[in-house]
């Protein structure tokens, strides 16, 4: 599908490379020169945060991918993370069922969310730390196996790592 912006023509699935103009809550606003491109915040980048001004500021070149057009806005949508391999996908292919020690990053009533490689993280289920969930505290470290993923929902399943 061809998109036309501006007097440029964009076609879904074409890299381009801009300047970030603005950062909004809401998303980022990209200068292509001579059209504005917008980055919905689930199209910036793989890895969790809270604001989108700890992954995103005006004045940097991104480049990125055209997803698609909002005709009524005038505006290419683009994804950044596009460009990027998704570490949920790298971490199922080199990581499933393997042991590792990781950080306990957020204490929650169903478990424990515990950082892994490759700037994912694995949730340990409340109902595997059967007379031990009340010693883990934010920031200890923890032996566990990766024993689920599924990434269409984008998680991963964590055992504790047998003691031998």
């Amino acid at each position: 599908m061809m998109i036309w912006s501006a007097g440029q023509r964009f076609r879904e699935g074409d890299v381009c490379k801009g300047v970030v103009s603005d950062v909004f809550d809401f998303g980022v606003f990209v200068d292509l020169g001579g059209c504005v491109g917008f980055v919905n915040p689930s199209e910036i980048a793989w890895v969790k945060y809270a604001e989108i001004t700890e992954v995103m500021c005006e004045g940097r070149e991104v480049s990125s991918l055209v997803i698609g057009h909002a005709p009524a806005r005038e505006q290419v949508l683009l994804s950044i993370k596009g460009l990027e391999e998704d570490p949920m996908k790298k971490f199922a292919r080199e990581h499933f069922g393997a042991s590792f020690t990781g950080s306990v990053v957020m204490v929650t009533p169903v478990g424990l969310l515990v950082s892994l490689p490759g700037k994912v993280s694995g949730l340990l289920p409340g109902s595997a730390m059967v007379d031990i969930a009340d010693e883990y505290r934010v920031g200890d470290e923890i032996c566990v196996e990766v024993a689920r993923i599924n990434l269409h929902e984008r998680q991963i399943t964590l055992s504790l790592r047998a003691r031998t």
